[in-house]
């Protein structure tokens, strides 16, 4: 995810698989609404996928004040508040200050609030720490502060005791450490710990709290004044954002401030608040209404019956052993199904039956850890909720089945406790659903640890001329990374075949696991402010991942025939590596190198969860030449004239020895030699940022079959150490330069580069070989060769998305330096 418009193209095809399974972007049919019911395709559905909580957006009283004011003062005032606002503003704002008993000023929209408050408040001095789960508006709101020079943090999701230990160490050094952070979390409806953050307010004078109660707000509190400042006032360090468009009924946003200077300042100097249109006279006549509501008893009695049917919600859920994943007694209720093709399958379900609810899933949740987000409001009746959650009873087991899952594997996911078998009502209570369940299947899959296990010639038959990772070439990789001093050098090999009936061969491939620079693909200049953060902590934005192929092969690692049944092969292999993703600890699961047009794939690794990326062009060159002159007549002219001008002049400057496993050892000298022209590229090329090879890579590489290493030096200086090299591997009909290495003085003054281009298609030609993979990188010098570029995907599985967001804040500052 190394640019805005990839991480777009994620989005959107995330996005557009969920509308084009009818989960997402629906308008409802109906003529008038209710609250409880919606009707989508000529069906009623019970709605539970509102954030109205007190159901207060079709109450009379609200209406009759939108229409009065919509008759006093007219559809909109259409002028900013800089200059001058509507009429019933300055009454609106006087019953919110004594609803939460401190200075408030209304925004547009809760958005518009925190754009206006946080790059406001926050100052070039100062340094904000994060939730990981705190709202998207929030992390928006909070890129405008960066840009003044305002430092961030990311903290993981409620790490209190982290965040005690970043503010002993933060506040040395900056005015104030501030933390955003969610009263209650949008998705799985958790709470944050606002007793733990008075108790920190209390003890650190640097130490400010911004917190966003949008979801608090009316259903819990004195006069509704939400979860956060439920029974305390505001601490003279602590800004509140909330909403008026969730239980209060009626849209816009509030902000709370613990003075009457911070509220001037964001009035005065707030964007929005000078650009922005105002919230509109019908608006503030309906919300005014809602005030003054919440400044009776009544609140309370609305209160008291949501609370009643949250409990009764609770209980059920538990009641039938259903994955809750917060237990606190708030509206939003989310049910853990993990990969999202069991989310969508549940919720597709409750369509069908006659109740709608919300999927959740990335990016809104961790890949892994999607599930049914539903809200409880008071339009509900306990006939509904009952009808809602034992139809989810009733579903699980056949969604787990027909998934290839189980309840136990889900609350594992969400490190749920284990309880008994899902409760199942009586079958006069059960919806009447069509259920399609998976015959049992013929094939079978076989997991080895060591390449030396599969029989030779049937791995090469299926695998050889990919790459480096035919039957040889994985022996080499496999003695090499292991039993290193380092590590990121030690990988564990796992080898999969998935056969069919008369134990053909379906499916083929291998993972390694093995520690990843998360960084890997991205720009220079992130990876450059990445490897700084490592001088410090070598551990820094480092992940252990288990990943198709090896971190050192590049190429199509996945032999599927298409002809079979693939998909129940892919989902063998599925089920199998990511137990052992989960065995091993590693926190992502990648998929890579796969054809970047094969929309089949994609659609089905979509529904399976997985996010789809995609991956530097890699370079591929057919040898149909017969000599170098004919190579050079089928070039470009541009091509052609480079050639004349930029390589052929130094076709002779340098003498080649070639080093393998029939020819001399290399003496330790020219092994270190080699690592250093080694390390040298590597220090210039931080676009693809892997970890450094292990010292003896290069003499394991010129003793192993298959292998061989391209010595450069200058003519008539053979008695020298080289000034070049690339270590190559020999497929049976492909040749692979993998790794170089480069004295830059004779690169720059003598086209040492270009030479070991050249030199490498002369050798694969002399050797017989078909095709060159050159690769990653050095897009045009490959090209002026006559390479194509070939265009693959990954497809990533991550069980925690905080490395992400950690690296995505990396980006922010890199942009920022």
């Amino acid at each position: 995810m190394s640019s805005g418009r990839e991480r777009r193209t994620i989005l959107d095809g995330i996005i557009t698989g969920a509308v084009n399974d009818g989960l997402m972007h629906r308008t409802v049919e109906d003529e008038s609404l209710s609250g409880r019911i919606v009707v989508l395709e000529g069906h009623e559905l019970r709605h539970f996928g509102s954030c109205s909580y007190l159901g207060l957006e079709l109450d009379a009283r609200l209406r009759e004040g939108a229409i009065e004011a919509l008759a006093r003062y007219g559809t909109q005032f259409s002028s900013s508040r800089a200059y001058l606002s509507s009429p019933p503003y300055a009454d609106l704002e006087d019953l919110f200050e004594r609803i939460f008993e401190a200075p408030t000023l209304l925004a547009p929209t809760t958005t518009l609030g925190h754009l206006s408050a946080l790059p406001t408040l926050l100052e070039d001095t100062d340094v904000a720490i994060y939730d990981q789960q705190v709202h998207h508006s929030v992390q928006m709101a909070l890129n405008q502060a960066r840009l003044q020079g305002t430092a961030t943090e990311i903290l993981r999701h409620n790490r209190l005791d982290v965040l005690e230990e970043r503010i002993k160490t933060l506040r040395k050094r900056h005015k104030r450490v501030w933390y955003l952070a969610d009263g209650v979390y949008s998705m799985y409806g958790d709470l944050a710990p606002v007793a733990e953050l008075y108790r920190l307010l209390d003890a650190y004078d640097e130490f400010h709290v911004y917190i966003d109660d949008a979801h608090g707000m009316s259903w819990r509190g004195e006069n509704g004044r939400g979860h956060v400042l439920d029974g305390r006032a505001i601490h003279p360090r602590m800004v509140v954002a909330t909403s008026l468009a969730k239980g209060f009924g009626v849209g816009g946003g509030v902000l709370v401030f613990p003075n009457a200077e911070w509220k001037r300042l964001v009035r005065t100097c707030g964007g929005p608040m000078i650009f922005s249109g105002p919230i509109q006279p019908p608006s503030l006549g309906a919300a005014l209404a809602s005030a003054r509501l919440h400044l009776t008893d009544e609140i309370r009695t609305l209160q008291a019956q949501l609370s009643e049917r949250l409990q009764y919600c609770n209980q059920l859920l538990n009641a039938h052993g259903l994955p809750l994943v917060s237990q606190d007694e708030v509206p939003i209720r989310f049910v853990g199904m993990g990969q999202p093709r069991v989310a969508f399958n549940m919720v597709r379900r409750l369509m069908q039956a006659g109740y709608y609810a919300n999927v959740s899933m990335f990016p809104a949740v961790p890949m892994k850890r999607a599930g049914v987000r539903f809200t409880i409001t008071n339009h509900h009746t306990r006939e509904d909720i009952r009808g809602l959650v034992e139809t989810m009873a009733a579903c699980l087991p056949e969604v787990l089945a027909e998934e290839q899952t189980s309840l136990e594997q889900i609350r594992k996911t969400f490190d749920l406790p284990a309880v008994g078998r899902v409760a199942t009502p009586a079958a006069s209570t059960r919806p009447t659903l069509e259920i399609s369940v998976r015959a049992a299947s013929p094939m079978r899959l076989e997991h080895q640890t060591s390449i030396q296990a599969l029989d030779r010639a049937e791995w090469n038959r299926l695998m050889g001329g990919r790459g480096v990772f035919d039957w040889d070439g994985l022996r080499m990789l496999e003695e090499t990374f292991s039993n290193q001093p380092q590590p990121e050098n030690n990988w564990r090999f796992h080898y999969y075949m998935v056969r069919g009936e008369a134990g053909v061969p379906v499916l083929a491939t291998f993972f390694t696991e093995a520690l990843w620079k998360d960084d890997l693909l991205e720009k220079s200049s992130v990876s450059r402010a990445v490897e700084a953060r490592r001088a410090q902590d070598p551990s820094f934005l480092v992940s252990r991942v288990l990943g198709m192929g090896s971190p050192l092969s590049e190429g199509n690692h996945l032999y599927l025939d298409r002809r079979q049944d693939w998909r129940e092969a892919m989902r063998l292999l599925l089920r199998a590596v990511r137990d052992e993703q989960e065995q091993s600890g590693a926190t992502s699961l990648v998929l890579r190198d796969l054809a970047a047009d094969d929309a089949e794939m994609a659609e089905w690794m979509r529904r399976e969860g997985f996010v789809r990326t995609e991956m530097p062009e890699a370079f591929v060159a057919e040898l149909i030449w017969a000599d170098e002159d004919a190579l050079i007549q089928s070039l470009s002219r541009n091509s052609r004239r480079h050639q004349a001008h930029a390589v052929q002049p130094w076709s002779g400057a340098y003498e080649i020895e070639v080093v393998d496993g029939d020819s001399r050892r290399l003496s330790p000298e020219e092994i270190a030699h080699l690592h250093g022209l080694y390390r040298e590229v590597k220090g210039h090329n931080l676009a693809l940022n892997t970890f450094e090879l292990p010292a003896d890579f290069f003499a394991q590489a010129s003793r192993s079959p298959g292998w061989e290493l391209l010595l450069f030096r200058p003519r008539g200086a053979s008695h020298e150490l080289p000034v070049g090299f690339v270590a190559s591997y020999a497929g049976e009909d492909h040749y692979v330069p993998l790794v170089a290495g480069l004295d830059y003085t004779h690169v720059h003054s003598a086209g040492l580069y270009r030479q070991c281009l050249r030199q490498s298609l002369l050798r694969a030609k002399a050797l017989g070989k078909r095709q060159v993979f050159l690769g990653f990188g050095a897009p045009l010098e490959k090209s002026r060769f006559g390479a194509r570029p070939v265009r693959h995907v990954s497809y990533l599985l991550a069980t925690d998305t905080y490395q992400l967001e950690l690296l995505e804040q990396v980006r922010h500052e890199a942009c920022l330096a």
